[in-house]
């Protein structure tokens, strides 16, 4: 899992109206559930979702009920995520950390250095992160969250905020280029508790609300504090 650790210092869904997740494929039955939406998809021959764990930083452990789908598209890529254990009230944001070219990433997998070392790092990777969306924790610890990234789309980029810190990152985020082939890394960041006047932008960008920048997995913030909190990692398809 250390191949993994995405981000050491990075990095509302309607939670109580929408109880329905949004479908990754559209106009599948989500009233019958993720498996139904696999078997819509194989029987019209086009790619099923992939899914994967969501992980803790704090402890690398898999989050007990939590769920992450990933469908590539040829133009594009969707994601759906329902998870828990988050704190009550806490803003959450969740970006995309994308290696395009996985097979250069450095020792064979993808991870920080890939995304931000771009003075002598590896070369050809294409590394991406991008704003997906953001929530505001229900009162079970739940949030779910949904995207679709187009190919070449414009974002709000966590790489450019620390282009005036880190040599070399100028111009390093290539947004999404290779959805067919791409190594995809999804992390959730903790804004923390409500700032009243600032919701929209605690859960909209990747500073919003930060006064304090802490490392990955402190999951009890103080107001103005940030923490990563946890992660998905969608391998590329192999072939």
């Amino acid at each position: 899992m250390k191949a993994h650790t995405v981000l050491a210092v990075l990095l509302i869904a309607l939670i109580g109206a929408c109880d329905r997740e949004p479908p990754l494929h559209p106009g599948a039955d989500t009233e019958k559930g993720i498996g139904a939406q696999d078997a819509v998809a194989t029987s019209l021959g086009v790619p099923a979702e992939a899914r994967a764990d969501v992980i803790r930083f704090s402890d690398m452990e898999v989050v007990e009920g939590a769920r992450a789908g990933l469908l590539r598209e040829a133009d594009g890529i969707r994601t759906r995520v329902h998870t828990a254990e988050l704190a009550h009230r806490d803003v959450i944001t969740l970006w995309w950390v994308i290696f395009n070219n996985p097979e250069a990433c450095a020792d064979g997998a993808c991870g920080e250095a890939d995304l931000f070392d771009g003075s002598d790092g590896p070369t050809g990777v294409e590394p991406s992160c991008l704003y997906a969306d953001g929530s505001v924790v229900g009162g079970n610890g739940g949030a779910r969250f949904h995207d679709r990234l187009s190919v070449g789309e414009p974002r709000d980029s966590c790489i450019d905020f620390f282009v005036d810190a880190v040599e070399g990152l100028e111009g390093r985020d290539h947004g999404l280029t290779n959805p067919a082939g791409a190594e995809v890394h999804l992390v959730m960041r903790s804004h923390g508790p409500v700032l009243p006047g600032m919701v929209q932008e605690q859960r909209s960008t990747f500073a919003g609300g930060c006064q304090e920048f802490l490392g990955a997995g402190v999951d009890e913030l103080e107001a103005g504090q940030c923490s990563d909190q946890q992660f998905v990692v969608f391998l590329a398809p192999d072939g």
